[in-house]
């Protein structure tokens, strides 16, 4: 009943800059499925090039880029309790963000890589911005989100600098490791920290310093999240500077699972049968798994990634994501019910990560396995778009009444 009444509301004036995840979220799928279509079409013959590099800064830069813009440009104003985004600022985004979508895949990958440090620019001057005029504390661990976001604009420049001819060819390698993991790895811990134990069904923390103890504990933990996130810089370091992926892998595992066993120590959540905690799980253990592959098998690093980021990664994505929509379009309700659809989607992006990953064990089968990985992966994405997506344009009635 409530899904009726709500579909046939019309979502207020200025709900779209305000929250920006419906426009974002759709445009970041999009790009996303045409970024994985790029292995069947390249292993049918159909394109002559090999996708690699595309394929990354679609999924990178486009795919992962949309939703986080859509997320934290809708999450962002609320937590500082500042104003939304204005129409102006979220066209000038997704201009930029179709804009680099669109050099990429004309091959202008050091124009792409241009664009998207200016789309990075231009989204941390404006939260930049509003984090100055805040009426309400950040919580502690987005240390790591404002970590993210260095890690993102320096990597992308030192791309723009290796499309220009620097010399020294471990700078742009620096450059992938910040813009590829470093980026999304900073911010998965950093927003999860304090999203994750809510969704998980932990008990709530204090973000908003209330007295001397209450300060103290709050700067604890931001100066964890800073030692967390410099820990993992210097695993970058060390990986392009010291040429030791097995040392620095371990780093970088050690580094994420301590900080997630202390801030968002999922093994004991409640409610265990809930879709959206199951998902959450899976997708922490996966990517724990991913940033361990190089430890093990530190010649297959590139089967290890892509287990962080199609198990890890995308899944936790999707899964934060449908609870963002289902909690702005009047369905809060359902985020605690069984969701088919995502554990659908849920098992789907892990038989993807574990052909993905397979391929690269088993080349005489690594062209079938990495179609099979993709189309595995679109079967996901699909399923997950056909059941989450429609409902960006139901709004929240809550609000609307307020």
């Amino acid at each position: 009943m409530a899904l009726q009444t709500a579909s046939r509301r019309r979502l207020p004036a200025g709900t779209i800059p305000a929250e920006p995840f419906r426009i974002l979220f759709p445009l970041g799928m999009l790009i996303g499925v045409s970024g994985v279509s790029l292995w069947p079409l390249y292993f049918s013959g159909l394109h002559k090039f090999y996708p690699g590099i595309m394929h990354a800064r679609l999924m990178i830069e486009g795919f992962m880029g949309a939703f986080i813009f859509g997320f934290l440009g809708t999450a962002m104003p609320r937590l500082t309790g500042t104003k939304p985004l204005s129409r102006i600022e979220l066209t000038s985004m997704i201009v930029l963000l179709l804009v680099a979508t669109g050099l990429h895949i004309g091959h202008q990958h050091g124009s792409g890589d241009a664009v998207f440090l200016l789309l990075l620019l231009f989204f941390a001057a404006q939260m930049g911005r509003r984090f100055l005029q805040r009426t309400d504390q950040l919580p502690p661990t987005f240390v790591l989100v404002a970590l993210g976001f260095a890690n993102a604009i320096a990597g992308a420049a030192l791309l723009v600098g290796g499309a220009m001819g620097v010399q020294d060819l471990r700078w742009p390698a620096l450059g992938l490791l910040l813009l590829y993991q470093g980026f999304i790895l900073y911010l998965v811990l950093g927003v999860g920290g304090f999203l994750l134990p809510r969704f998980l069904g932990l008990p709530a923390r204090s973000e908003m310093p209330d007295g001397a103890e209450a300060s103290t504990a709050w700067k604890r933990r931001a100066l964890f999240a800073a030692a967390t996130g410099f820990v993992l810089l210097a695993s970058f370091v060390l990986e392009v500077f010291a040429a030791i992926p097995k040392g620095a892998g371990t780093l970088r595992f050690l580094a994420a699972a301590v900080f997630l066993a202390a801030e968002i120590p999922f093994h004991r959540s409640s409610g265990g049968g809930v879709t959206i905690i199951r998902s959450l799980r899976l997708g922490l253990i996966l990517l724990l798994l991913g940033l361990l592959f190089p430890v093990l098998w530190p010649m297959q690093r590139v089967a290890g990634l892509h287990l962080v980021f199609i198990g890890g990664f995308t899944l936790i994505t999707l899964t934060v994501a449908t609870r963002v929509v289902l909690g702005h379009s009047g369905l809060a309700h359902l985020t605690t019910a069984p969701l088919p659809f995502l554990r659908m989607a849920a098992v789907l992006l892990f038989i993807a990560a574990f052909l993905r990953v397979a391929g690269d064990f088993q080349w005489a089968l690594r062209g079938r396995l990495l179609d099979f990985a993709s189309y595995s992966w679109m079967l996901a994405a699909g399923i997950w778009s056909w059941r989450v997506l429609p409902k960006v344009r139901l709004p929240d009635l809550e609000e609307t009444a307020a």
